[in-house]
């Protein structure tokens, strides 16, 4: 009866192991680009360098890549945003990829700022937008919403004086909204990895 047994639970967990094989092989399938699915961004209503709102549903149907940054950074702002005018430029003649960068110093980062700004990485117009807003809203979508922010704070805290995000992360986000990697904004070879997720996303 030992052997029996052992024989029934053998072949059971190998039964489970190709059924989740199975189905992992059907997800990839399914999924197309094999890249990870995590969570949805949630709606956002912020104001673009242009002065306009910008809102999550006029990125719909786009993939496109987040980060936050602030304009008066003199450190890893400067190397992610030289790194993003190669996404800017991988992507230059197609519409359907765009690259949205939230500063994380609204009070100081007006659309105005913004303008300015997005002159010396030769932002183009439609593709790369600059967005600020209520600092309050900016830091919950942050640390909530795209989930770049490791330290907790009170929620009657959170976008005050006091609160202060600052991340290396690009974050790539796909036509549905749905957050699919995180890639360092700071090294090149994560760079060309995001490049080549982002083309693997265009052919999902």
């Amino acid at each position: 009866m030992g052997y029996w047994r052992q024989l029934v639970l053998s072949l059971g967990s190998l039964m489970a192991i190709v059924a989740v094989t199975a189905a992992f092989a059907y997800f990839l399938k399914r999924n197309g680009s094999g890249l990870p699915v995590y969570w949805a961004v949630p709606d956002f209503r912020l104001t673009a360098d242009d002065g306009k709102p910008i809102t999550l549903s006029d990125l719909k149907g786009k993939i496109w890549v987040a980060e936050f940054f602030f304009a008066s950074c003199a450190g890893i702002c400067l190397d992610m945003n030289r790194n993003m005018v190669r996404v800017q430029k991988a992507f230059a003649d197609n519409p359907d990829v765009r690259i949205v960068s939230f500063t994380v110093d609204p009070q100081n980062d007006t659309p105005e700022i913004l303008r300015e700004y997005r002159k010396n990485f030769d932002a183009m117009d439609g593709k790369w937008v600059f967005v600020t807003g209520d600092k309050k809203a900016i830091y919950q979508l942050a640390r909530h919403g795209f989930k770049v922010a490791a330290a907790e704070v009170k929620p009657q805290e959170e976008g005050g004086a006091t609160d202060f995000i600052h991340s290396d992360r690009f974050i790539l986000v796909d036509r549905k909204g749905r957050i699919r990697g995180y890639y360092n904004g700071t090294d090149k070879k994560q760079v060309d990895k995001l490049i080549a997720d982002i083309r693997k996303l265009l052919r999902e």
